[in-house]
């Protein structure tokens, strides 16, 4: 296993468009989550505020996810489009040994570039947020290491992780770079953008259900996906949303699985 682990990496290390999303990844979690900060107001200033400053300082993490999907799709499907995936298997003893050397180098990759992304655009947003005017008492200090803000900037790195691990388990199925990409983009994001339509009870089964309860994670206040419809917070826990994201990624791995290990290369 850790020959093939190896190879997986040392692979991985080579595929320019993997590299490329990773990059952007960590640009666009960066970045966004400043311009986010920059963009917020509030005249709060001497009453309790009510904005949610810890899923603002990360809000970012809605971009960053397209990367994370490209990320996790492309260190597959590229296999796939330069017929390398033959030589792969065929040296290989055991397919499930492949997926699984290639979901530890992608969540190798992915962690540990998303939780530096969420640290920097946590510290970069917070200060930005002081001089937009969310200071004490409404809005005291902040520091990382509280274990609300602790808990979301890890979370959002793990997020970010299970993202590119469900593209990975779609990429294994489909086997085609767009139609996987397109796939797992739908399913990240398509629930987010349908609430606004659908009653409360429905969107509550639809946040709860989908991997976008994997949000959860970044939520400290009954603010939480507000932009996106009449949403009162998050109807479910912050590590049981997590736990949902990596429930998707799991069950995404396995069906790519079932269809690596039935179909030929």
């Amino acid at each position: 296993m850790r020959a093939t682990l190896l190879s997986e990496c040392t692979k991985l290390r080579t595929q320019r468009g993997a590299l490329i999303a990773a990059a952007s990844m960590f640009i666009l979690m960066v970045g966004m989550s400043a311009l986010a900060a920059s963009e917020s107001h509030t005249d709060a200033a001497l009453r309790g505020g009510d904005d949610d400053i810890v899923q603002i300082s990360l809000a970012g993490v809605v971009f960053a996810a397209l990367a994370a999907v490209v990320v996790g799709a492309s260190s597959m499907t590229s296999e796939y489009s330069t017929r390398m995936i033959r030589t792969t298997l065929t040296a290989t003893q055991g397919r499930l040994r492949v997926l699984g050397a290639k979901a530890a180098a992608v969540l190798g990759l992915s962690f540990p570039l998303a939780l530096a992304a969420s640290v920097a655009a946590y510290l970069i947003a917070q200060s930005l947020l002081h001089d937009r005017g969310y200071v004490a008492p409404a809005y005291p200090p902040l520091s990382i290491t509280d274990p609300e803000a602790a808990r979301a900037v890890v979370g959002t790195a793990l997020l970010l992780s299970a993202y590119s691990l469900i593209a990975l388990g779609i990429g294994t199925a489909l086997r085609h770079t767009g139609a996987s990409i397109a796939a797992a983009v739908g399913l990240v994001f398509v629930p987010l953008l349908m609430l606004g339509v659908f009653p409360e009870t429905v969107r509550e089964r639809i946040v709860q259900a989908t991997p976008l309860a994997g949000m959860a994670v970044q939520s400290t206040t009954g603010r939480m996906l507000s932009a996106f419809g009449d949403v009162r917070g998050m109807p479910i826990g912050p590590w049981q949303g997590l736990g949902v994201a990596y429930v998707w990624a799991f069950g995404s791995l396995a069906v790519g699985y079932l269809l690596l290990r039935r179909r030929d290369a």
